[in-house]
């Protein structure tokens, strides 16, 4: 991939939550998060919060602002999300993390590559990095994180 991964709040908190952005590590190196992804991530306390912090303070994961005003996009999208797809427009080449349905849709209409978390918890799992993605899949339902073993199913098959 010849361009950047950005990634939106939902993913980074998810795996954040589970004390597991290192899988994000490994598979991409590098990270950036428009400002608005920034603030969500920070913006309460906890554990999350801190190991997000810590990502930043070690600059695997950057703050890039995208150089055009954000207009919204639609009254469902979150500054994050908004400011996520502006940033990969900007970027030829960029790959998306999010898992918000319309993000999703609306970053595909426009030939922005997307990847969601169940299709890295897949990969990870492919690469021998974690044993079963199911169990993680269900660390970050057991934390709030609204995400489908059974799309998961679909991922391996």
């Amino acid at each position: 991939m010849a361009g950047p991964v950005i990634c939106d709040a939902g993913p980074l908190i998810a795996f954040a939550c589970i004390d597991r952005l290192d899988l994000m590590r490994r598979l991409f190196g590098e990270l950036w998060i428009p400002p608005a992804v920034r603030s969500e991530c920070l913006a309460g306390a906890g554990a999350d919060r801190d190991r997000i912090e810590a990502a930043l303070q070690e600059r695997w994961l950057r703050v890039h602002k995208p150089q055009s005003e954000c207009a919204p996009i639609s009254p469902s999208l979150g500054a994050g999300e908004t400011e996520g797809i502006y940033l990969a427009l900007e970027q030829p080449g960029s790959l998306l993390v999010a898992d918000d349905r319309l993000a999703r849709r609306y970053a595909l209409s426009r030939g922005i590559a997307i990847v969601g978390t169940v299709r890295l918890l897949w990969t990870a799992e492919q690469k021998g990095w974690i044993d079963d993605a199911a169990q993680i899949v269900q660390a970050m339902a057991e934390v709030g994180y609204r995400i489908s073993i059974e799309l998961l199913e679909h991922v391996r098959s």
